[in-house]
């Protein structure tokens, strides 16, 4: 009788623990959303302090940490390619406190550097924050007006131009990639720390020609210091109406639209993803937000769901590993 009644307490427990876990499990999701955010948040950005990408995510954090109650941190983490910043992000707790401000270089790098991380496997999207048209632009002294009497200057000097490289992986990176196997020209890739550095050079002489976010350059063409010789977008920007798009001089095979997006860790929460979303389309909405975002040159996308953000991730990975092995570059 008393092993019968052991059994059966033995049981019970066992069900009962069952049980306590599976609702456990059913109440976590909740429980985690009623008590997000607990603390400050961070975007981490993969670039130095300055740069395109960090005004992007500043323009939208005060804004967002209204929204969540919670102070919200813009944390420069550049180098390696801006792998270091995106690593630090896929190995952070994923409890929605550190988001990624991610760019077109997450899908790319993976293509071109043995990295640590995956921007499919290891990360959320969350939501699509907006795209900035980058200006190809050359110094004065190249003499050239248009990206074809630009292609035929290097095409008569093969290797002797050199471009910036803010970054392998990076839209301006891409661009200029994309556009010498486009067009059969060959210039020199010179390395930089973000877009910032490189300006000093740039506007020497020394390297001579790159593509840029509209906000790190506009001062200088309309200074004279530099030239616009077209910019990568569906159409012309209202600040230069008079300079042409890729597609309007024939390079629209060329052309590489930079976008911006908040991405966290893969096994954050689903309620949090989708509490961050909500606020981050709501702050996209505001006509401020998109008066600061359209300042740096940059055009808002709001309304994307996590699920339209992680399809994007995913195919524009696809993409570019099927460019660079068309191009027969192999992760270093």
């Amino acid at each position: 009788m008393k092993k019968r009644q052991f059994i059966a307490t033995t049981l019970a427990c066992a069900l009962a623990t069952t049980l306590a876990c599976a609702l456990a499990a059913a109440f976590a999701a909740p429980v985690a959303a009623q008590t997000f955010p607990s603390k400050h948040l961070r975007i981490v950005v993969p670039y130095p302090a300055g740069g395109i990408v960090d005004l992007m995510a500043r323009s939208v954090s005060d804004a967002l940490g209204a929204k969540l109650g919670q102070q919200v941190i813009v944390e420069s983490k550049p180098g390696a390619n801006a792998s270091i910043g995106t690593d630090a992000v896929a190995k952070s707790d994923p409890d929605g406190h550190t988001l990624l401000m991610a760019t077109l270089a997450m899908t790319v790098n993976p293509n071109l550097n043995k990295v640590p991380w995956h921007p499919v496997n290891d990360f959320a999207g969350v939501a699509h924050m907006g795209v900035v048209a980058n200006i190809a632009a050359a110094h004065p002294s190249l003499g050239v007006k248009d990206l074809k009497s630009f292609i035929a200057l290097v095409k008569s000097k093969p290797k002797q131009i050199n471009y910036v490289n803010p970054g392998n992986g990076s839209s301006p990176h891409v661009s200029a990639e994309l556009l010498q196997q486009n067009t059969g020209a060959q210039m020199t890739s010179i390395g930089y720390r973000g877009i910032p550095p490189a300006i000093p050079d740039f506007l020497s002489g020394a390297v001579p020609f790159g593509f840029f976010p509209y906000a790190t350059v506009a001062a200088h063409v309309r200074s004279g210091k530099a030239i616009a010789i077209a910019i990568a977008s569906p159409m012309r920007d209202k600040q230069f109406p008079e300079l042409r798009t890729m597609t309007e001089q024939g390079f629209e095979d060329s052309q590489v639209n930079s976008w911006y997006a908040f991405a966290v860790p893969k096994k954050t929460p689903k309620d949090i993803v989708g509490r961050l979303n909500r606020e981050i389309n709501a702050v996209l909405a505001d006509p401020a937000t998109v008066a600061r975002v359209e300042k740096i040159g940059g055009t808002v996308v709001a309304g994307w769901t996590p699920a339209q953000t992680d399809k994007m991730f995913a195919d524009d990975f696809a993409r570019w590993a099927k460019f660079t092995k068309a191009a027969g570059i192999e992760a270093k």
